[in-house]
């Protein structure tokens, strides 16, 4: 009744598929830049260009969009979304509520199904928090279940884990969404400022995302084997770190060590920034997103010390931001300079109707996330192309912008990239839970395209 062997079966060898030809991200997103260039250069030959000026035409292009004020700074947002999330995440309140929930479940199939179910919540509010607190749950019940002798299996907590970040792009984080409501925005002079009230609180990203975060945890609940012989038990895991406040003996590290200072800096930034937001000074963006985790991370940690280490712990998941993200504005500069935006987005209009076109930059979007494992970067470099094709055949761009963020959110969960703190949490290798992750995409995919072409 169950396919968990085949499942095992499908993640050994994707994972050995994987291992022997899928390179290093910054390898990939350096070689996707020659082939860009190559690509851009008979491009502009073809179109007529001099053959002397297309390298200078470009380079030119390529640093335009390398050094491109507001594109770097959306990659320090993407930044901040990570750590901020990632810091929130470690605190007390959410760590205690993280032990009370490893209590809950009394079977292999309850402790699968609510280990996605919160990942996935967690990633909706935000996918940074989303990323690690899946991580922590799946351990913390690992460690319950080894001490009352429940057996589990370890791999498929991983999985299950990880899936929250298949709906995190339809969440109150989602980069695309949040960018486009910015004014001046990469994309603004395609589809000009489009409000979230069209894209995260749209009626189809409401049903497609709460259709998701529903099904997905029953997926991985039926994935569940039911033969105790076939359950995997964690191997032995050392503890987190927990650093300990220090003795303060000075004015400054009285600072920096207190409760009192951190928790009343948190809650008092934190309503200042609602308030503002609720006399309509701020608007709901990213920036308005990493504020309000930012004090609310300080409030929870306490001692302004921690919440320091809890941010440099979680900086080291940035690091791919911090050198790729530019790589990848490079490639759209390739694309600004050479035309090859206009001529893709006419190719699109050409190949879909106003039906079909959200299905087909899904599906887009969802190849384009194994190449660029990032929503943020991906989204610079296919959101001008998407935005103007969609306009060319009528389709509101609310819903190009949600049928981009489901496909690159789907493939997550066959691109390990973002699943590289989970597996340092957890103990485990990407290839023990590729196989379970798969058969999410492929479900994912399947709905989702249901849904975009019934909302069509």
């Amino acid at each position: 009744m169950y396919a968990a062997p085949v499942i095992e079966r499908l993640g050994d060898r994707l994972s050995r598929i994987a291992g022997r030809v899928v390179p290093d991200p910054l390898v990939l997103a350096i070689g996707l830049t020659l082939v860009v260039a190559v690509g851009a250069a008979l491009l502009l030959l073809d179109t007529g260009a001099a053959a002397g000026d297309v390298p200078g035409r470009l380079f030119d292009g390529w640093a335009a969009g390398f050094s491109d004020p507001a594109l770097l700074s959306f990659a320090l947002q993407m930044c901040l979304v990570l750590v901020t999330g990632h810091a929130l995440a470690l605190s007390p309140p959410v760590q205690a509520a993280i032990a009370a929930l490893a209590r809950v479940p009394r079977s292999a199939g309850q402790a699968t199904m609510l280990v996605a179910a919160v990942s996935c919540v967690a990633a909706v509010i935000h996918w940074g928090l989303g990323a690690v607190v899946g991580a922590l749950v799946a351990r913390e019940i690992g460690r319950h279940a080894t001490a009352r002798g429940t057996a589990i299996h370890y791999p498929l907590l991983g999985a299950a884990a990880y899936s929250g970040l298949a709906v995190w792009h339809g969440g109150l984080s989602g980069s695309a969404p949040l960018k486009v409501a910015e004014p001046g925005h990469f994309a603004a002079d395609v589809a000009g400022v489009i409000p979230i009230g069209e894209t995260l609180l749209s009626p189809l990203n409401l049903a497609i995302t709460g259709g998701l975060v529903v099904g997905i945890p029953l997926l991985c609940w039926a994935m569940t084997p039911r033969d105790p012989a076939k359950m995997v038990p964690p191997s032995p895991l050392p503890p987190l770190p927990d650093p300990a406040a220090a003795t303060p003996t000075s004015v400054p590290e009285l600072l920096v060590e207190s409760p009192v200072v951190g928790i009343t800096i948190g809650l008092v930034g934190l309503a200042s920034v609602l308030a503002s937001f609720a006399f309509g000074n701020l608007r709901f963006d990213l920036n308005l997103v990493n504020l309000i985790f930012l004090f609310l991370g300080i409030a929870c940690q306490g001692r302004l010390r921690a919440y320091l280490d809890a941010v440099s712990d979680g900086a080291r998941g940035a690091g791919a931001i911090i050198v790729q993200f530019p790589l990848y504005f490079g490639i759209l500069g390739l694309m600004k300079a050479s035309g090859a935006i206009a001529w893709l987005s006419e190719s699109l209009t050409d190949l879909a109707g106003a039906g079909s076109f959200p299905v087909i930059a899904f599906f887009s979007a969802a190849f384009v996330n194994v190449l660029i494992p990032s929503g943020g970067g991906q989204w610079a470099v296919q959101g001008e192309l998407l935005l103007s094709a969609g306009n060319n055949l009528g389709v509101d761009p609310g819903t190009t912008v949600m049928a981009f963020s489901y496909g690159d959110a789907c493939t997550n969960m066959l691109q390990p990239f973002w699943a590289l703190p989970l597996l340092g949490i957890m103990g485990l290798r990407a290839r023990d839970i590729l196989g379970y992750t798969t058969i999410v995409c492929v479900a994912m995919a399947a709905a989702v395209s249901l849904g975009l072409l019934a909302a069509g």
